[in-house]
């Protein structure tokens, strides 16, 4: 088995490191507690097969040296899950950071907005807003196309489900 085919889960559990017998593991909920760090190394002691555990809580490293012929390494890293509690944190959906940062800057423009025209209109608002102008002025170019149409509902619709 390599490094490659261990399970990671980024910012919870991470394989820093696999040789035979050996396994580095970051876990960021070890930075700076070290109550929790004399627990793991405690539980896992205990466990058939483990020789050493090292914790470095300054950068949350967890270095354990193991039989092989006795435990496998994605066993031992299901422990270090369940001892931890960190099972449910690993299966939480998370959004990425670039989900978050566009959430923030369409949060920013939403104040701008609402706070430049003093309260009258915010940014869904003025998206509504928006589509039906221009859903008008292309049904009044072109009333064959459905595009004005469209543009008419979608904004309709922004209004009357009123942010839902």
């Amino acid at each position: 088995m390599n490094k490659k085919m261990l399970p990671d889960f980024y910012g919870i559990l991470e394989v820093q490191h696999y040789i035979k017998g050996r396994i580095r593991l970051k876990v960021n909920s070890l930075i700076q507690d070290d109550e929790k760090a004399k627990e793991l190394v405690g539980k896992l002691a205990s466990l058939n097969g483990i020789e050493d555990i090292s914790v470095n809580t300054l950068i949350g490293s967890v270095l354990i040296k193991f039989s092989e012929e006795v435990v496998d390494p994605i066993t031992l890293i299901g422990a270090v899950l369940s001892i931890l509690g960190l099972e449910e944190e690993v299966f939480d959906k998370k959004n990425g950071k670039l989900f978050s940062g566009m959430r923030e800057v369409i949060e920013s423009i939403d104040f701008a907005i609402y706070n430049k025209t003093k309260g009258i209109l915010d940014l869904k608002s003025t998206i509504a807003l928006l589509f039906i102008i221009n859903g008008i002025r292309k049904i009044r170019q072109n009333p064959i196309m459905p595009n004005g149409v469209n543009l008419l509902w979608w904004g309709f619709n922004i209004i009357s489900k009123g942010g839902n």
